[in-house]
């Protein structure tokens, strides 16, 4: 690997942990300080937590389990910002797989963690990305949930996933991630953040099949949370800049590179 190889990979990674920093203060009087996934690894849900479906029956996490591996989803339905990014980026990746691929071969769990809402909003989220997936057999492995504050705190509890509820912006501020379940119920792996590669999604869903944990993966500090609760303007901008940040500096340095490689080139020759 060369050298310039070597610097621009360091700078990417270095790009990465300033777009973290950039939305988290770290300030010890920060009340998000605490907003993030404690990885809870091999932990064992708890079958009889109860929870309303889309349809507005009440059921068990048990009728879930000892089928298939699960992908589990915590946000709200009314989420302004980055729930609706991670169901859409989740369903791009799976995309990429084929409609007979063991890839796709999963039952998906999204719980709100707004007790207020409803299974009516539940249900039109879930039709919206049963549409938006267009994959029939998801019909019958999609599956979006509302519950009591007791049931979605202890869900959350042994998940790992922080949160609270703003009283100023009147909104939830929580990670965002996958949580991968094996068929038995026990926490697999964590795929966090926004984006999740195809081959990173299914490498998660072989392990959980298999009743495999894994290992922590870097925490990404990128909350859900805006301070303009209508459009989430703070937030976006916020990420978009950092995203047209390190493409200008990528792009900056594949230049340089360049032009350094053809001087060298130049000199060798005269």
């Amino acid at each position: 690997m060369s050298r310039s190889t070597i610097f621009l990979i360091m700078v990417v990674k270095g790009l990465m942990v300033v777009g973290g920093l950039a939305q988290s203060s770290g300030s010890a009087t920060d009340p998000n300080r605490e907003i993030r996934f404690e990885q809870r690894l091999n932990q064992s849900l708890t079958p009889a937590l109860e929870f309303t479906n889309e349809s507005g029956g009440t059921v068990t996490l048990q009728r879930y389990l000892h089928q298939r591996p699960i992908i589990l989803v915590m946000g709200y339905y009314q989420c302004p910002m980055l729930c609706g990014v991670v169901l859409n980026a989740l369903v791009q990746s799976l995309q990429d797989f084929a409609p007979n691929s063991a890839n796709r071969d999963f039952n998906f769990i999204f719980v709100s963690i707004d007790p207020k809402e409803t299974s009516q909003l539940a249900s039109a989220k879930r039709q919206n990305y049963l549409v938006r997936y267009g994959w029939g057999p998801a019909a019958s492995r999609w599956h979006f949930l509302t519950g009591s504050e007791d049931a979605i705190h202890q869900l959350a509890d042994e998940i790992g996933f922080r949160y609270r509820y703003d009283t100023i912006g009147h909104q939830f501020v929580h990670p965002s991630g996958l949580v991968f379940l094996t068929p038995g119920g026990r926490v697999s792996s964590y795929l966090l953040g926004i984006e999740y590669p195809s081959k990173d999604l299914a490498q998660a869903i072989a392990n959980a099949r298999a009743e495999r944990v894994g290992y922590p993966v870097q925490q990404l500090l990128l909350l859900c949370f805006s301070g303009n609760v209508a459009s989430g303007a703070v937030a976006a901008v916020v990420l978009m800049t950092l995203r047209i940040g390190a493409i200008v500096t990528l792009l900056g340095l594949i230049v340089l590179i360049r032009v350094s490689r053809r001087r060298v080139k130049k000199e060798s020759i005269t």
